[in-house]
């Protein structure tokens, strides 16, 4: 961005599909940093005119720019490719109370039911326990929805609920494949049916072939629509019809 900007570009536009940080967006405890807000600052500093990104862990982010940001949504290409599946029997399930309202939209885009698992965090850690699971199930086809897979610690705690409670089968829709850590791992032993992510992220080999059930979606023609209209000054938003 620095190049550009003192070769005399007209404009910069950074295009991530991944926005770094972007979990780290409130200061929830003391003595830590709003790193996404920081970043967001460093992109500006650097002279970058616009931002555009995709599913953002929390729609607030965009309050930290002070310059034009766009935010698109995975959901029509992940519900595209679901609509190729038999949904009669489905059930849309979200992760937590705050992804319920993206689920929810999700599900309705799919015209299944939403279920939601309620997670409480009894300490100070980051680690969450599933108590709780709202909405009927039972021999249901489930498809987990969530804006990122990190650890796949909440995937697998959700997959086991949701087998406990007797639903047929477990299938994964997620935007962003972070895959940290042991997280192959931890999905392969969740038992999934189908893991399905886009591909903002790039999945190295070794992950993609020991992932059971993988199946990547590109979003380059998401993309690559928005980048066109941000050229020709068109509206960005007709796109999340």
């Amino acid at each position: 961005i620095d190049a550009l900007k003192f070769a005399s570009a007209a404009r910069i536009t950074a295009v991530l599909p991944y926005f770094p940080y972007a979990r780290s967006d409130k200061k929830d405890e003391a003595r830590i940093s709003i790193t996404a807000r920081l970043v967001a600052d460093l992109l500006e500093t650097a002279g970058a005119d616009r931002v555009l990104t995709m599913n953002l862990h929390a729609p607030q982010i965009l309050g930290f720019f002070r310059k034009p940001a766009d935010h698109l949504l995975a959901s029509p290409v992940l519900a595209q490719y679901f609509k190729t599946k038999d949904l009669s029997n489905s059930v849309v399930v979200a992760t937590d109370a705050g992804a319920a309202k993206f689920a929810g939209t999700f599900a309705k885009r799919l015209g299944v039911p939403l279920a939601i698992i309620d997670k409480r965090r009894s300490d100070d850690s980051e680690r969450a326990q599933s108590v709780a699971l709202i909405g009927e199930v039972s021999g249901m086809d489930a498809i987990i929805y969530d804006d990122e897979i990190s650890t796949g610690g909440s995937i697998k705690a959700a997959s086991r609920m949701l087998k406990e409670a007797g639903v047929r089968s477990v299938r994964v829709g997620v935007t962003h494949p972070v895959l940290s850590g042991n997280a192959v791992e931890c999905l392969n032993e969740a038992q999934l049916d189908e893991v399905v992510v886009t591909d903002t992220i790039p999945i190295s080999e070794n992950q993609a072939s020991a992932l059971k059930g993988l199946k990547v979606l590109s979003t380059a023609y998401m993309f690559g629509d928005a980048i066109m209209r941000i050229h020709e000054g068109r509206s960005i938003s007709e796109m999340m019809g």
